[in-house]
């Protein structure tokens, strides 16, 4: 038997995981604390928990409810909903799909972190400022011990680039965090910028949050921002230091502010597994009795100063909350000023989001309130209703202010969703998906113009004047192709479906009023990921599944009838000139492999030369099989890993037609010279371009070579 007093966190879960029906039966009729009689045990009649998808008031200014008592309810809600279905709670909680964030734009000497926005700089494990290479050090020191937790001794090691190319340790940076786990890195100017996530010798569960070593029980979560000054990497020194209560959702650097939307549970100490009416009615006096400031999050300076991170004046709450609602979790936007790190300012939204897209004057936080049910007989899964929610906030400097709101139908899914956003002339253009692979699939393009505190749907595709669905419809005329990529650009977007084909959709919003799709190209496989390289060429990187194109060994033409399927990753040039008939130019396809950039755009690497080539550099991963009989009979396999960088060049691209080419001019190995078995996986794999020199970063290990001459590898470093 365990203890029934528990630390109990409220955990972010879907939505459609409601409350027992059977959980209160008396109106709530007073206001907080101190309000209801002990002698009366009069549990409050309460709405189930769920994420609203209205738009925001500050909790002050809602006559309704309060903040205040909008999140203690949500915490009563979460208790008794605890109690119901625990595990399930557990299993089924959602993570946001994090995209790790970097630097925008690049130099005509040097690569930089592949952005989304430019203005907009993204973190990412490895940064380079034209000299020194930042590379984030995450060594896990799983130990053996009685609570079964792993320490992490986090620090950044600094690789310096000397005239004549060659590379050597400067400095490894010890962030004097233990057990953490960075997050992303960036740079600004002089100034390191670490974003790590602190663990406090937990282990991670499914829903982001982390269980304590004596609890069963989530427990509080820590993020850390510490800002070093590196101007000279050997003599660095520690500008500040920083701890939140939370857990990171994403960050964004604009100029000299740092912003970090994180994700805060509060916890409410000495909680009962509530079984009886006694124990609901114990539950709910001590969260009641709690005083607000005990449950809201705080940060710490490197001085171990402890201070408020937001007020309840300056939380946001929904605007139709009554005092029968509540959320248990609340998400924070924090402004911090990196040259001086003291001065921060936070707002937070009583409510939960799934991710943000950043311009350099704006955010979106979205979120998707998700409503199903399983049929178990044919297991598959009726999605009976999908709204989501998008709330927009202006930055300037540290002054963040929240202006408007939208819903929509649909759900933006979880792969790169920022890249379905995308800000143009003042609206917001975002692309929605309903539905799934049994019911078919809805895909709908949406603009949103801001009409005072509303984000108002203007226009959408398909729409009655141009029908045509976004994915290839079956002789019932439904779509069961799901979307693989977005990517704006300008007045244009390209969709890529997918179910056994890659139909490419380019999507004509130069009338905003009056959207349609302008041409479509089928191809085998599809793209995870679409990079514009100019107004008229695209580039796609994803998988093949179909006739091989070229065989990236052998360096020649397959002929399709001799080898009609070649699966591996795929790189693939289009020409997007003529809008109307889109074309492929060429495509190479890597047998068996992989690449990270299918689910990370910040292991893509580009550098436009000044002779107008545009050099590209992708890490793949696969895995090969050997061989050998042993004595006495049988056959033993082995594995061996096979990790590598490609480089690519395409050429004629001032041209703006298919004159345009992409050559394949080889690979650089991160071959180990003592241990030939590499443990270290492609995920974090990342690549650097200076003039002619390649570094590829595979681990911790540095690996250098020649752009014209790939296979004259040194290292690792």
């Amino acid at each position: 038997m365990f203890n029934k007093k528990l630390k109990l966190l409220s955990v972010f879960t879907r939505s459609e995981f409601a409350l027992c029906s059977g959980l209160i039966l008396c109106a709530l009729t007073s206001m907080l604390t101190g309000c209801i009689s002990d002698n009366s045990k009069a549990l409050p009649e309460l709405n189930d928990l769920q994420m609203s998808l209205t738009p925001l008031v500050r909790g002050t200014a809602n006559t309704a409810t309060t903040f205040e008592q909008h999140i203690k309810n949500g915490l009563y809600l979460r208790s008794v909903h605890n109690n119901n279905d625990v595990d399930g709670m557990l299993e089924s909680a959602v993570v946001a799909d994090q995209v790790s964030a970097g630097d925008a734009g690049f130099s005509q000497i040097f690569s930089q972190t592949n952005v989304q926005q430019q203005g907009v700089a993204e973190g990412d494990r490895v940064k380079y400022d034209g000299e020194h290479m930042f590379i984030a050090n995450n060594q896990y020191d799983f130990q053996m011990l009685e609570n079964s937790t792993s320490k992490v001794q986090s620090s950044v090691r600094v690789m310096q680039r000397a005239s004549n190319g060659d590379v050597s340790e400067a400095a490894n940076i010890s962030l004097n965090l233990p057990s953490a786990n960075i997050n992303s890195l960036y740079l600004n100017n002089n100034t390191l910028v670490v974003v790590s996530d602190v663990y406090q010798e937990q282990a991670a569960n499914m829903n982001g949050s982390y269980i304590a070593a004596d609890t069963i029980m989530p427990s509080k979560t820590k993020f850390n921002v510490s800002l070093v000054n590196v101007s000279e990497p050997k003599n660095s020194t520690m500008i500040g230091s920083l701890t939140f209560d939370g857990l990171v959702v994403d960050s964004r650097r604009v100029g000299d502010t740092l912003y970090v939307i994180s994700r805060y549970s509060p916890v409410v100490d000495d909680l009962y597994y509530a079984e009886s009416e006694d124990e609901k009615w114990a539950n709910y006096r001590r969260i009641m009795d709690t005083n607000i400031s005990e449950l809201l999050p705080k940060y710490r300076d490197q001085d171990g100063i402890e201070r408020a991170l937001v007020t309840a004046e300056n939380c946001y709450l929904p605007e139709n909350a009554t005092d029968k609602d509540g959320f248990d979790a609340m998400v924070t936007l924090t402004a911090i000023n990196i040259n001086n790190p003291q001065q921060l300012s936070s707002v937070c939204v009583n409510s939960d989001v799934q991710g943000i897209y950043a311009t350099a004057s704006s955010v979106y936080l979205y979120s998707t309130n998700y409503v199903s049910q399983f049929l178990f007989d044919s297991q598959a899964e009726q999605t009976s209703e999908e709204k989501s929610v998008i709330h927009k906030f202006t930055l300037d400097g540290r002054a963040i202010d929240y202006v408007a709101s939208g819903t929509l139908s649909g759900r933006f899914d979880w792969h790169m969703s920022n890249l379905r956003f995308s800000e143009h002339n003042g609206d917001l253009r975002v692309i929605t998906t309903e539905g799934n692979r049994f019911s078919g699939y809805q895909h709908k393009l949406n603009i949103l113009r801001q009409n005072h505190k509303t984000l108002t749907l203007i226009a959408q595709l398909p729409n009655a004047s141009n029908p045509k669905p976004i994915g290839k419809v079956n002789n019932d005329g439904i779509v069961f192709e799901d979307i693989k990529s977005v990517r704006f650009f300008g007045d244009l977007a390209y969709v890529v479906t997918f179910l056994t084909t890659d139909p490419l959709y380019v999507l004509d919003l130069s009338d905003s009023m009056n959207p349609l799709i302008r041409g479509e190209l089928e191809v085998p496989g599809y793209s995870s990921y679409l990079h514009p390289v100019s107004p008229t060429l695209l580039l796609g990187i994803g998988q093949n599944v179909g006739l091989g194109i070229f065989d990236i060994n052998n360096g020649q033409a397959l002929p399709a009838e001799d080898f009609p399927l070649v699966q591996g990753a795929k790189v693939t040039l289009f020409d997007v000139s003529d809008l109307s008939a889109p074309k492929e130019i060429r495509s190479l396809v890597f047998e068996g492999a992989y690449t990270p950039v299918e689910y990370n755009y910040h292991a893509f690497t580009s550098l436009a030369t000044e002779d107008g080539s545009y050099r590209i550099a992708i890490p793949f991963e696969r895995w090969l099989t050997t061989s050998y009989v042993q004595e006495g009979g049988g056959i033993v396999y082995e594995w061996n890993q096979e990790n590598f960088l490609g480089l690519f060049e395409l050429s004629n691209i001032t041209q703006g037609d298919s004159s345009a080419e992409l050559n394949y001019l080889g690979r650089v190995d991160a071959i180990e010279i003592e241990e030939p078995f590499n443990h270290a996986s492609a995920w974090d794999d990342r690549a650097i371009l200076h003039d002619d020199d390649v570094y590829y970063i595979h681990g911790m290990q540095v690996w250098k070579s020649l752009w014209h001459n790939p296979e004259q590898v040194v290292g690792p470093f």
